[in-house]
């Protein structure tokens, strides 16, 4: 049996992203995770029954810290000598493509599924640049989970060849796991749980709480519109991160101090979420193929979501959902305006998007593509 190592960052990746690839994957192949450590790391191995190396990683670039990881990952596989090394987010990618070609792992494959060089700019553009091409050179298959990301960058990063499995996505959705079956009862009892009474309409937003999400064009959207719909309320799901991409802090501030939007932070299991969602919102700038979009698609949630590549791949405007343009607060707002005062185009799109999600990004589907993606690779 051939052996894989998968690498990526943070093991919220692991949990959330990948989550159920590695256990079927190891149904063909001996499987090997290596991210950081973390509390629920433990839960990760069990969830998946394969072995977890904990190495830790940083998304920041840090010289010293990134030189260690490199020589931890080196030896590690050195020491297993895996048949693939198969990377994801790219920090881990540059850490794991580097290190396998110098320990002569034949097949090294590098999943392209973000970038945040296409927010950044000057000196920290070119040097995620560098990054991104350095990886892409010592990789022996590049995969990418979306066409418009395949398109930049074969565009301006590299002449490789690019896969896109599928229709896009890295893990596709369980569209069992994603769906809506709770009775009217139990989303009561989740609603009146967070003070969300029958009548709200409920715009839900799962991801990090940072700039490049759009949460302050959500935030302030939200505001504006609340003056005018008294039943409106803001969900959101997931973490803040202080450091790396921080919201405007006015907008931290209305956050924390209205009683209409509810933070929860991370959970690791959002349906309860998408159960009372009224419509779904992801105002990001930047995207590979975003699993939310097609979790809350599987639930059969209309959706808004900023017209860049992924989002506009997932979403078919006015049919599945409705497109907005990037870092513009009008445009999110009127969108949202539209979709909770037009019924018909509302209850068109809902009877619409969980079946289009299930044709183009079931992950049964994905799974059997990537299998086949990394036994051709020999």
């Amino acid at each position: 049996m051939k052996k894989v190592i998968i690498i990526t960052t943070v093991p919220l990746s692991l949990a959330t992203l990948i989550k159920g690839q590695p256990k079927y994957l190891s149904q063909f192949f001996e499987v090997k995770l290596v991210t950081s450590s973390s509390d629920f790391n433990n839960k990760i191995v069990e969830y998946e029954g394969v072995e977890l190396k904990s190495i830790n990683m940083t998304r920041k670039i840090t010289i010293f810290q990134d030189l260690k990881s490199l020589l931890e990952i080196f030896f590690f596989i050195l020491k297993e000598k895996p048949d693939i090394v198969y990377t994801f987010t790219p920090k881990a990618g540059f850490l794991g493509m580097l290190s396998s070609y110098f320990a002569r792992v034949p097949v090294r494959i590098h999943n392209i599924v973000g970038m945040p060089l296409m927010e950044a700019k000057g000196k920290k553009k070119y040097l995620l640049e560098f990054i991104e091409k350095f990886t892409y050179f010592f990789s022996t298959k590049l995969l990418c989970n979306s066409f418009g990301l395949k398109q930049y960058v074969s565009e301006n990063l590299t002449s490789k060849k690019i896969n896109v499995l599928g229709q896009g996505s890295i893990n596709g959705v369980d569209i069992d796991y994603f769906s809506d079956n709770l009775s009217e009862n139990e989303k009561k009892d989740i609603r009146d749980e967070y003070n969300i009474s029958q009548k709200d309409f409920v715009l839900t937003f799962v991801g990090r709480i940072v700039k490049d999400k759009g949460i302050d064009e959500l935030v302030e959207a939200f505001v504006e519109l609340k003056k005018l719909h008294n039943n409106l309320k803001l969900l959101l799901v997931g973490d803040y991160e202080e450091n790396l991409n921080p919201i405007k802090q006015e907008n931290k501030d209305i956050i924390n101090n209205s009683k209409d939007i509810i933070s929860v932070g991370f959970q690791n299991d959002v349906r309860k979420f998408l159960a009372i969602t009224s419509l779904f919102i992801l105002p990001s700038y930047r995207e590979g193929l975003p699993n939310s979009l097609i979790e809350a698609g599987s639930y059969g949630i209309p959706l808004i979501a900023t017209d860049i590549n992924g989002c506009n791949e997932i979403i078919i405007d006015n049919e599945t959902g409705v497109l907005v343009e990037k870092k513009n607060m009008e445009s999110l707002k009127n969108a949202i305006e539209l979709l909770y005062t037009d019924e018909i185009l509302y209850n068109s799109i809902k009877s619409n998007i969980r079946k289009s999600t299930i044709k183009r990004y079931s992950q049964k589907y994905f799974l059997n593509e990537l299998r086949n993606e990394l036994e051709s690779s020999f």
